[in-house]
């Protein structure tokens, strides 16, 4: 019961702060203004993210003061505050991409340190062992996946609907597990976006802003790590759950830099811009992805948690369909056009 109350406090405080947020952001006019670029339509609040970042941070707080969880699961907290922080300043003001990105590198290496030892990465032929070489492989990682979620955050309420999706399975894995703490945790987070998710449905009256979006990014990973210390979850779990972003998010990112673009510059070639433009709306295409999500990805990811010996392969197979529906409306020129 306790546990139900604390998770309904954390919906209800999030709701209130992001509300709080959309007043505040429209009186000092923290707009998104629409460009050629933008697949929205009229100037936007932005940096809506606070509202959930501060009600999770409230409940890991109290968790830590409660001894549910440890000072290293704080400080993991702490380093996703630090890109909320990163991502708000960019918000107002554009940061360059080295400044981008050596923090998201030392941040990424700091959660991969306090998260060790980091489990080993299981594959057909045997495992690899080496923690060091784990971590080699896990930090670009992190770090693209911080990005990707920046990249995805382009069209109203699919960003937030990811992450309720992510964490409401991580929580439904942990749960099998009888792992109460990532249970909690992917509860906890799930609600806070939920109450940023009613100002975001589409028509969308607030933007979470890359404040927002590197957190969620940032976060996904860190529980995903936590629960594959406890759980029968595993890296190939979080690359299925997370395959219509990292599928798409890649391609895409892979196709411009072939063509000569400025990978980090705004866009809006993904495939997810391109089916909102040519369905008419955002809400069809966060509907689609969410049937994905729950009918394809979330079986093949459940069956990683039980070979996940197999985990590459299960990857390969969530992952092709993704690809050849993604190659249907995305958009990245051939050779380099001025941006």
């Amino acid at each position: 019961m306790l546990l139900t109350y604390s998770l309904l406090v954390v919906f209800a405080t999030a709701f209130v702060a992001t509300g709080l947020w959309l007043s505040l952001a429209r009186h000092c006019r923290w707009f998104d203004h629409p460009n050629h670029r933008s697949s929205h339509v009229i100037p936007t609040p932005k940096s809506g993210g606070a509202g959930f970042v501060l009600a999770f941070s409230i409940l890991v707080a109290a968790l830590y003061l409660g001894d549910v969880i440890a000072v290293q699961q704080l400080a993991l907290a702490g380093l996703a505050l630090v890109l909320a922080g990163v991502g708000f300043i960019d918000d107002l003001r554009p940061l360059g991409i080295a400044q981008r990105i050596g923090t998201q590198v030392l941040t990424a290496l700091g959660a991969l340190l306090l998260l060790d030892p980091v489990p080993p990465l299981s594959f057909p032929w045997g495992t690899l062992e080496p923690a060091w070489l784990r971590i080699a492989l896990l930090l670009p990682g992190l770090v693209w996946l911080v990005n990707l979620y920046n990249f995805m955050d382009g069209i109203d309420g699919l960003a937030a609907t990811e992450a309720i999706f992510v964490c409401l399975a991580l929580a439904l894995f942990a749960s099998v597990d009888a792992a109460s703490l990532v249970t909690m945790l992917s509860l906890g987070l799930a609600l806070a976006v939920t109450g940023f998710l009613f100002f975001n449905l589409p028509p969308a009256k607030l933007f979470m802003g890359d404040l927002g979006s590197n957190y969620l990014g940032f976060m996904l990973a860190v529980l995903g790590g936590l629960a594959m210390q406890s759980t029968s979850v595993n890296v190939w779990t979080l690359l299925v759950l997370l395959g219509v972003f990292i599928v798409d998010a890649t391609v895409t990112l892979v196709g411009r830099m072939r063509a000569g673009l400025v990978w980090y510059h705004a866009h809006r070639s993904h495939a997810y811009q391109q089916a909102a433009l040519r369905m008419g709306n955002h809400g069809s295409v966060v509907a689609a992805v969410a049937v994905i999500n729950v009918c394809w990805l979330l079986p093949l990811a459940w069956l990683t948690t039980r070979y996940e010996q197999w985990g590459m392969l299960l990857v390969f197979i969530a992952w092709a369909p993704l690809h050849v529906v993604g190659r249907t409306y995305r958009q990245v020129p051939t050779v380099a056009v001025q941006e």
